[in-house]
């Protein structure tokens, strides 16, 4: 084929591309210079049109499964993203384009009423909870959806004895739920909104007067693999003495389907290789059973459980996920609205360098000089475990550690959450500033502060640094996971000082 013959097709893919863009009305920004900014560094789309520019990079950011700089070619992304708009053209004439704009109606009116400040970003995503949520009342799926559930007892059995064998493929090719609503799973950085939105949808679910067939439930990731997956995997084999791996795993996506079988996942992450190595058995269960998932994440699917162990392994289960949910962007949002909450500071939460003693102050303050201050033992939440708190008021909520006390010592999410569940408010003293050789204990704060976060829990802090300097890493180390959950961690401790989050209730 000739070099003009080549570019004629390409171009040809660049008008049905835009055609099919239009037809989706209200779908997309097609003349937003913001986007320009990075796109212009790939060298395959420099020579097109400025407002091409424009149009190519939110389409892409929006729509399509992985970032632009992974398509090799001009007409390998235009063939990708015509045969994604093709594809949302024809379910929006399948369904009508009546979808009622729920999520994004409540949104605009908060926007009015109640200060939230409208982006761009945040409304692409809740347009397409919306769809979700269209489907899922509306739509005929909701049928197969109750039929899934009732008939996943007897059918089950033999699609878990696929998924158990040796071959990778077995899992995802058995899946036989493309009548299900694809899920969404919105990725973005930190304070983006992505949990603000997943919190409209589940919300709004959890209120109207929904099909029986339909039960919303909102788990934190770290708590739900703590407590829906390992606990009960190890009930089924100790307790219950059930012997066969696949008859575990079937137990396990049973007891948790019925908690609900619309599940919110709120900071999906992997940096465990037991957990890698187990998500795509489970979550392949999990659909064919009836789940409707909807994630949020600090990482494209791509980029889950980069650099991890045996991470071959994990790959199908990023198949499965760019098959079965609508990918959907924030990362173009330059926005962090935890910040913004944060500006608004409460004085006397968070203390740097040599202000102990205003910590010390703060302590006897809120535990009201209670003489009866002392050390006492914990029992974990599941495993039954003795956990040591080194200062505490029992009757005033309050507790203290050290940083050694929490992180130097071998805790996970398990004795972070029963911290949580005992206490409304925590103290910990004596944060360093920590680098990349410190990566155990920097695992160990990140699980931490997403615990007491997701708790409520007031959390006083002294540390060397602000949480800014935290945490140092250098260029080669910037794609790490833990790079990118310490982005949270900086944004929730920034967040959690707020006098917003104070009068949050525990």
């Amino acid at each position: 084929m000739s070099v003009r013959s080549t570019n004629r097709n390409v171009n040809k893919g660049i008008l049905q591309f835009f055609q099919l863009s239009m037809k989706v009305s209200g779908r997309y920004c097609l003349n937003n210079e913001h986007h320009i900014s990075r796109i212009t560094n790939y060298a395959w789309v420099r020579h097109l049109s400025f407002s091409t520019i424009h149009s190519v990079k939110f389409e892409m950011s929006q729509r399509l499964p992985i970032p632009i700089q992974h398509y090799t070619s001009k007409a390998k992304f235009f063939s990708a993203a015509t045969k994604t708009l093709s594809k949302e053209v024809g379910d929006s004439n399948d369904k009508g384009s009546d979808i009622e704009p729920h999520l994004v109606s409540n949104y605009e009116v908060m926007a009015k009423t109640s200060g939230v400040i409208q982006d761009p970003h945040q409304l692409s995503a809740l347009r397409s909870l919306d769809r979700l949520r269209h489907e899922l009342i509306n739509n005929r799926n909701c049928d197969s959806i109750a039929t899934k559930k009732d008939e996943a007892a007897s059918t089950v059995h033999s699609f878990f004895s696929k998924i158990f064998s040796n071959d990778s493929t077995d899992g995802q090719n058995s899946v036989s739920s493309q009548n299900i609503p694809k899920g969404v799973y919105l990725h973005g950085g930190v304070g983006c909104g992505k949990t603000f939105c997943m919190d409209q949808f589940f919300d709004s679910i959890s209120r109207m007067d929904r099909p029986p067939s339909i039960l919303a439930q909102k788990v934190h990731f770290n708590k739900f693999m703590l407590t829906s997956v390992h606990k009960q995997m190890h009930k089924f084999k100790m307790i219950d003495k059930i012997k066969d791996s696949e008859a575990v795993l079937r137990n396990v996506v049973d007891s948790i389907i019925e908690d609900g079988n619309i599940i919110c996942f709120d900071e999906f992450q992997v940096t465990d290789v037991a957990d890698a190595l187990i998500l795509r058995r489970l979550f392949t269960g999990l659909i064919e059973a009836g789940a409707v998932i909807v994630m949020t994440s600090n990482r494209p699917p791509q980029d889950l459980y980069l650099n991890g162990i045996q991470r071959d392994r994990f790959v199908p289960f990023i198949d499965l996920l760019i098959d079965r949910m609508e990918i959907v962007s924030m990362w173009e949002s330059e926005t962090d609205y935890r910040l913004v909450h944060g500006k608004n500071k409460a004085r006397g939460v968070y203390f740097v360098g040599d202000k102990r003693n205003e910590l010390e102050s703060a302590f006897l303050e809120l535990t009201k000089g209670d003489e009866k201050l002392k050390s006492m033992k914990l029992v974990t939440i599941n495993s039954k475990r003795s956990l040591f708190v080194p200062t505490a008021s029992a009757e005033h909520g309050v507790a203290r550690f050290s940083f050694d006390d929490l992180c130097r010592n071998p805790l996970g999410a398990e004795d972070y959450l029963t911290i949580g569940d005992n206490f409304h408010t925590v103290f910990i003293s004596d944060i360093p500033a920590l680098t990349m050789k410190d990566i155990n204990l920097v695992r160990r704060l990140i699980l931490f502060v997403d615990s007491m976060y997701e708790c409520h829990v007031k959390l006083i802090v002294h540390a060397a640094t602000t949480p800014d300097g935290m945490f140092k890493v250098d260029l080669k180390n910037r794609t790490h996971d833990e790079v990118f959950a310490f982005d949270r961690t900086r944004s929730r401790l920034e967040e959690m000082g707020s006098v917003e989050y104070l009068k949050k209730r525990w």
